[in-house]
């Protein structure tokens, strides 16, 4: 049902020497028979419905003169344009009205704000009407914003659902004020295995959501409400369009609740494992088998294992044994992957055979995910550091043919250059755009990166 390849960034290391990293990549496809196996989907849209919603973002407005007090912010009523509520009302009402969904999809609409309720508990799709009635009653909300109150309203309504698609999928924009609720729920919600999928616009916390995304293996988009940054960002116009493509995500997802068992010899240590393609994301290591999420069909999902090796003698030996667990919904039933051996000859002197390209090209993609990170938090103190961070950034994109991240940095980097600074919307396109662009790599490919470059990328 899963086709596995297990290879390590090379199969030599050098004995005797002082620790030593061993990356490995993990690559799983579902085969024919699991990718026509379609799963029950059950989805949940937890959507933020504080005072800040209400923001026209798009078309033209006309302000009436009246001026009224919410959340501690001043706001002018205005007649005419689209709020931010109101094109997520029309987005969700694009969905259900969609050829996309089935009899076996099912959906929950819940609100929040300094409040939760859940407006629709999961139903079937095929019940549009009473779907409509939850989706339009969002715009009779207001407040300031929780978003963990309504987490937990998404966690009781998917706990329970066993064998089927699992999503939830969070619209905000505004800081929450229970940030350290929201961080303890995602790791239920990874134990779990119910990945989010975050969209934020205007003045959100950005590092919340790429916690909440990394740790529950889910999605993250900055939805732009300005001309400029939308190759990597959703144009708020095209939110209709992504609130489906993110539906037909899930039902894609026909191996779920996958959960991997890494036994090591002693001296080894696994210290990471993260996915690198169809999104990077980076999961916890706190109790095994850790759950590193879901499989779509006709994809690879790939992830990358660090490993931290101390001295051995030369010798072939196994330093450890992954094993996995998961479930096919569409078929009902489980599967595994028995242990299997990670063999490594440990030579004396030096070791010449070189490393294998396809996985230095996915760790190049997850190193370019930490540069744009550490380049976006020196930007203002340090931006010179910054450009320099983004410069090597951009030279890894493009090393791995991924054009529309490398022009979004080139779009940061010329901000830098003439302001000092990255712009608020820039910074927020880049940072969630690395977590959410990047591309497969040839396994063929003869490309080879420079010895420095590598022991710089391998800690060796």
């Amino acid at each position: 049902m899963l086709n596995v390849t297990i290879v390590p960034n090379r199969e030599f290391l050098t004995s005797q020497t002082a620790p030593q990293k061993m990356f490995v990549m993990l690559k799983l496809r579902p085969n024919k028979e699991a990718s026509l196996a379609r799963p029950a989907t059950n989805f949940v849209f937890l959507i933020d419905t504080s005072g800040s919603m209400y923001e026209v973002v798009l078309g033209e407005s006309v302000r009436t003169g009246k001026v009224y007090q919410m959340d501690g912010q001043t706001y002018h009523q205005v007649t005419g344009g689209k709020s931010k509520i109101d094109l997520v009302v029309e987005s969700l009402k694009a969905l259900i009205n969609s050829q996309q969904l089935g009899i076996n999809d099912r959906i929950a609409i819940i609100q929040f704000d300094d409040k939760a309720s859940t407006l629709i508990g999961l139903t079937p799709a095929t019940e549009k009407a009473q779907l409509e009635q939850a989706i339009e009653a969002l715009k009779k909300f207001s407040g300031g914003t929780q978003m963990g109150k309504g987490m937990q309203e998404a966690f009781k309504l998917l706990f329970s659902e066993g064998m089927s698609s699992r999503r939830v999928l969070i619209f905000t924009d505004g800081m929450t004020f229970d940030e350290d609720l929201c961080k303890e729920l995602a790791r239920d919600f990874a134990t779990e295995n119910l990945p989010i999928t975050a969209l934020g616009v205007g003045n959100y916390a950005e590092d919340l959501l790429i916690h909440l995304g990394d740790t529950t293996g889910g999605r993250l988009f900055h939805v732009s409400t300005e001309e400029e940054n939308k190759e990597l960002a959703v144009s708020i116009d095209k939110l209709p369009q992504k609130i489906i493509e993110e539906f037909t995500q899930a039902q894609q997802d026909v191996v779920t609740n996958i959960a991997i068992s890494v036994k090591t010899v002693q001296g080894v240590e696994l210290t990471r494992i993260a996915r690198v393609y169809p999104e990077p994301a980076e999961f916890l290591l706190t109790e095994q088998p850790y759950s590193i999420g879901n499989a779509a069909a006709n994809d690879e999902t790939i992830f990358i294992l660090e490993f931290s090796i101390t001295n051995r003698p030369a010798a072939k030996v196994r330093i450890a044994q992954l094993g996995l667990t998961y479930d096919i919904p569409g078929k009902n039933q489980r599967g595994e992957l028995p242990p299997q051996n990670l063999i490594i000859q440990f030579v004396t002197g030096e070791v010449n055979t070189p490393f294998n390209s396809e996985v230095m090209s996915y760790l190049q993609q997850l190193n370019t995910v930490g540069l744009i990170k550490q380049a976006t938090q020196l930007a203002e103190s340090n931006p010179s550091k910054a450009q320099q961070l983004l410069e090597a950034a951009g030279r890894l994109t493009q090393n791995v043919g991924n054009e529309a991240m490398r022009r979004t940095i080139v779009l940061a980097q010329d901000e830098l250059r003439k302001t000092r600074k990255i712009s608020d919307s820039t910074r927020k396109t880049i940072k969630m755009g690395a977590k959410g662009k990047t591309v497969l790599v040839n396994d063929q490919s003869d490309e080879q990166l420079s010895e420095e470059v590598i022991r710089k990328m391998s800690g060796t």
